[in-house]
């Protein structure tokens, strides 16, 4: 899961192109009322180990999950969901650090968390947490200060009591599916906007800005290609803005800083059963910022 969702964000810094590396209602007046939990995530990086400040127990339902990078690289906070007694090896290897396309465990769950924020800045997510056994996985993401992932990025914690609440309800919103997006409502700014899978295998959204002059077909043949593709690039690899993974079935609320403009969408996961990422199979679509 972890070095799927690496070759999108490491594509979005031009240092590699695709080929070479709750409840179903949407929110309420009562999901509003809802004071969501506090879920506080502090990374930073110590010589050449990330570093991760991080409770071991948090309460089920509606949560605030904010990630604060002390550190000077660009660090995600992805949650894994677990049935049974997984070890962290086991999650590590076999999840996190799982070669490009291999399979993704019936045990692992893709459980969002806080996307790509700089150092010195924090981001933050507002989901519904369904208790159970979690892994955190903390990387920084460009690997310019840092190796990535690893172990030491990892770190395991509870969710306990009953679920409660629902996501607040936001204006904009990208719908994920097998294999293709609904985006709609986004804006030039800091967006909140709901990530919601609907499909059945794990998603991702990463947002390329078009370049001027540039249509989604030269998108789509720039990430179909064999190598690095000559001449100017259809998309604005160092602007783009993405969302962690989410099973399918699950959705959050995130954010997302765009420019006004054409984007194009691009989920770069595999089918749990392995195999190549789903930009491969067409999930590439255009989305308009206002």
């Amino acid at each position: 899961m972890r070095s799927r969702r690496l070759t999108a964000l490491l594509a979005a810094t031009g240092l590699c192109l695709l080929a070479a590396c709750g409840s179903d209602d949407e929110g309420s007046s009562e999901g509003d009322s809802v004071k969501p939990a506090a879920f506080a995530i502090t990374a930073g990086q110590s010589g050449k180990k990330v570093t991760v400040d991080a409770p071991e127990s948090v309460k089920a339902g509606l949560t605030e999950i904010t990630l604060k990078n002390t550190g000077k690289g660009l660090y995600d906070a992805q949650l894994v969901r677990v049935d049974g007694d997984q070890t962290a090896e086991q999650v590590f290897s076999e999840v996190i650090d799982s070669a490009e396309g291999a399979p993704t465990p019936d045990w692992a769950h893709a459980a969002g968390g806080v996307a790509g924020t700089p150092g010195g800045q924090t981001g933050t997510a507002t989901q519904v947490l369904e208790p159970g056994t979690y892994y955190l996985s903390v990387a920084d993401v460009e690997g310019d200060s840092g190796p990535n992932p690893t172990r030491d990025g990892l770190v395991k914690l509870e969710v306990t009591g009953e679920v409660s609440g629902e996501l607040p309800q936001t204006d904009g919103s990208i719908v994920a599916k097998e294999y293709s997006y609904e985006a709609t409502g986004l804006k030039a700014g800091k967006n909140e906007i709901t990530f919601d899978n609907v499909g059945k295998e794990l998603h991702h959204a990463i947002a390329f800005p078009l370049n001027k002059g540039a249509a989604l077909a030269d998108a789509k043949k720039a990430f179909a290609s064999e190598g690095r593709p000559t001449g100017p690039p259809p998309v604005d690899f160092e602007n783009a803005a993405g969302t962690t993974v989410l099973d399918g079935g699950e959705k959050q609320v995130t954010e997302l800083e765009l420019k006004k403009g054409k984007y194009v969408l691009v989920c770069f996961i595999s089918d749990r059963k392995g195999g190549p990422p789903h930009v491969a199979k067409g999930m590439i679509s255009e989305a308009t910022v206002e």
